[in-house]
This record gives structure tokens, sequence and C-alpha cells, in this order.
């Protein structure tokens, strides 16, 4: 048990980088919000319809030509996704008028809507300094769009090139196959992640019995078929450079079945917050390689407890850095979805020294002071590690809605009567060490996970 005395009540205040909607990102740091979800195909602006892509420059920063070519393609991009999402309401109209072949019918929906569309902004820009790419996006509102291309003027120019201007369609043929194969290096970088993601995943469940085993080698066969379609695909890309015309309906079919695949799976990471954090972890790696951090429980990856034993982990750091550990449990559906708490199971009220030398294992529940105990599943615990101490380790959890660190938790007793990792009484006099707050600096993240049963 736990004595209900405030000094010993702990509250996490996450210090890694959160990035909202249209926050400007730094270079060198995880990529934001907006991108990340972007990649992940599942970016949701309301109001608005929108497009993103990148253009490579050289030398510290894009010159005018770069920023200009980034803005660009993000414009055909918003124009392309556009003119697909509205071909079934068009398309009645515009057959009526003639016997066209489904790629022409494509070709001058997106150079009529290239050609049409005015209003669009760009909202945002991010520059990846590690791999040399500048990114933009922009967007057009809605209700805006929809009303320059429902007026007479637009189906007539997409008639118009249909009969009169088969070297702009023909154009417009290329122009889509520029963007889609610009979406296959995009989706190349995607299976990069999810490969290193995979490997990381594997050893972290390397403890773990068939059940738990079997239930990860999910995600491995969704990304495997990502994978062979994207292989499919890229073949597909390269034989029609001869034919793009007899080609590039299927291309677009094949490009939208690749997409749904990536928010499949995008989705089922999110969903599993071990996996929502691994991949966080992942993410934060590629980011830097001067500061990593590794967490394993004594008995070894994804291995299994039982009510009533007492548990350590081993955290190791490539260099020396403060650190916190954190426990992980959902609490339960709520009106915004599934909640998630976090307990800080270090530093504790028997351990404050939360220095970690480099290269030295630490070992968190050297005391006894962490325990098995009901409800019983899956525990997640993740560290994070910095190079400068955590200001007001004491204070507030910070609430971020839709990520990871949402709910406050009150107290510790209160945290122990939802999941079964919990801090146990100290033998000893209470806690009255401090953490001194300072300035924060980089961070790095690894998790683990353990499987809790009865007796």
């Amino acid at each position: 048990m736990v004595t209900n005395k405030p000094t010993m009540f702990y509250r996490l205040t996450i210090m890694l980088c959160i990035f909202l909607l249209f926050t400007p990102a730094r270079a060198f740091a995880i990529k934001p919000a907006w991108l990340q979800a972007h990649l992940d195909g599942n970016l949701k602006l309301p109001g608005v319809y929108h497009g993103a892509s990148f253009a490579p420059y050289k030398g510290k920063s894009p010159d005018y030509a770069a920023t200009k070519l980034a803005k660009d393609r993000a414009l055909d991009e918003l124009c392309y996704r556009l003119s697909v999402s509205i071909k079934s309401q068009f398309e009645n109209r515009i057959v009526a008028k003639g016997n066209y072949e489904e790629q022409q019918i494509a070709s001058s929906l997106f150079v009529s809507t290239r050609k049409v569309l005015s209003g669009v902004e760009q909202k945002q820009k991010w520059m990846d300094s590690r791999r040399h790419r500048y990114w933009v996006l922009v967007a057009i509102d809605k209700k805006k769009a929809d009303r320059q291309l429902e007026e007479q003027k637009f189906v007539n120019q997409v008639v118009d090139r249909l009969e009169n201007r088969q070297e702009e369609i023909l154009k417009g043929i290329e122009k889509i196959s520029s963007l889609l194969n610009q979406n296959m290096l995009i989706y190349a970088d995607r299976m990069q992640h999810f490969e290193k993601l995979l490997v990381v995943i594997d050893k972290k469940v390397s403890s773990a019995g068939a059940e738990t085993k079997n239930e990860y080698a999910l995600i491995h066969d969704q990304i495997n078929v990502l994978e062979q379609n994207r292989q499919e695909q890229a073949q597909r890309m390269e034989s029609a450079q001869q034919t793009q015309s007899q080609q590039i309906a299927g291309l677009i079919h094949q490009n939208k079945m690749l997409q749904d695949l990536l928010v499949q799976i995008s989705g089922k990471i999110q969903k599993d917050y071990f996996l929502a954090l691994t991949d966080d972890d992942v993410k934060r790696q590629e980011s830097t390689t001067t500061l990593r951090v590794k967490i394993e429980p004594g008995k070894g990856q994804g291995a299994d407890y039982f009510a009533g034993e007492k548990i350590r982990f081993r955290v190791q750091a490539s260099r020396g850095c403060y650190i916190k550990v954190i426990y992980v449990t959902s609490i339960g559906e709520s009106r915004g979805g599934e909640k998630r708490m976090n307990i800080m199971l270090f530093p504790n009220t028997h351990d404050t020294d939360n220095w970690l030398p480099a290269g030295e294992n630490k070992i968190i529940g050297k005391h006894g002071e962490l325990e098995i105990i009901p409800p019983f599943g899956k525990d997640v615990v993740t560290v994070v590690a910095s190079e400068k101490q955590f200001t007001d380790i004491e204070g507030l959890l910070q609430q971020a809605s839709g990520t990871y660190y949402s709910v406050v938790t009150r107290n510790t007793r209160e945290a122990i009567r939802v999941r079964g990792l919990g801090v146990v009484q100290p033998a000893t006099s209470e806690y009255t060490g401090s953490v001194r707050p300072s300035e924060s600096g980089m961070v790095a993240t690894d998790t683990c996970f353990i499987v809790s049963h009865p007796k």
C-alpha cells in the first residue's frame, strides 16, 4: 500500500515533443504531426482539401527552385487527390458526351482541376535537414473548391480537353505518372521504417509466450502484404513507362490499394499502445543517433509474471542522461475513445536518483518496490531519457488529446487500482528528495512489455 501523503504522489510531466497540427517544427526533430499523418495516409484536416509533397535540396537550406518545386508538387498532389475523389461524381456527365477511355478521363479531370482551382494556400512547411527534403502542405477551403468544380465551365473544360486537346491529356498522364512515382518514394521510405519496427518488435517479444508472439505476428503479415503490393506497383510503374496511356488507370487503382493498406497498418499500430510507443521509439532513433536508451524486464522481453511476483527492469543508455520509467495502461472507453493512464514507476519513494551514467546498467525495482497486482494482462513500460534533468517532475501530468499521455493520475493509490504494476509502501521514512528542474535537451525513449497473470 502507498500512504496517502501529498509528498509521495508523483505526477508525470511528459517532456517528449508533442507536435500539434500547423505548429512549426525544427530541423533534426521528429516529423511534425501533419507530415507523419500524411505519410501514414490518414491526415484529416476539417473543412479543406489538402495536398503535401517534397522536393530535394542541396546545402544547408532549400533554394528558391526547391521551395517552388515542393509547393508545385503539393498543389499537383491536392488536384490529383481531388480529381480521383470526384471522378464518379462527374463520370456519367462526361461519358454522356462521348466514348472516352478511363485514363483519358482521369487525366482531363486532373488537368482541369489544376487549372480551375484558385484560392489554394500554403499551410505548413518543414525542412528535413537529415534527408535534405523540403516538405510543403497546401490546402483549399472545401466549400470554395466544391463551388468551382460544380460550375458548368469545369465540365466543359474537361470535355473540351477530351475532344480537342490530346496533347494536354498526354501531359496530364505524364504528370500523374510523376506523382505516382513520388508516392512510390514515400511508400519505400515507410517500408524501411516498418522493417526497422519489425526487427525491434521481434526483440521485444523474444521471451513472450506463443499466444503473445502470434498476436504480434499479425502485424508482420500486414506489412509483408504491403511490401508485396508495393513491389508489384513498382514493377507496373517500370513497365508502364513505354505505354503510360494504357496503364495509368491501373496504376491509379493500385496506388489507392497501397494507400488503403498503409492506413490499415497505421491504424493497427495506433490502437495497440505497445506498438504505438515502440513506433515512436523507432522514429526517435531515426531522427538522431547520439542518445539511445534501452529497457528490458528482468526475465526477458515479453516474459510472463504472476500475482505478487517482484519485477525489475534493466535500463542502459549510450551516454549519461536522466531517466524516468513510465507505466502505460488503458482504463477503458470514454466519449473521446480509449483513455490511457501514465504512472511514473521511477524515480520513486524508494529510489530518487534518476541519473544514469553512460553504458552502465541501472536496475529499476531493486528495492523490491515493484510487484504484480490485479487486474492482469499486458503491461507496457517505457523509459524516457533526457540529457537534461526533467522540469517539474512532480508537476501535473499534461493532458494532450489524441496522444498517449492523456489522463491525469491523481495519486499512486488510484493508479494501483487500475492495472497490475504498482509501487509498494517503502519500509523506511517518506520520500523527501527532489528533482531539480533544468532546460529540456535531447530525448530518447524505449518501450517493453510483460504479461501478468494470477497465480
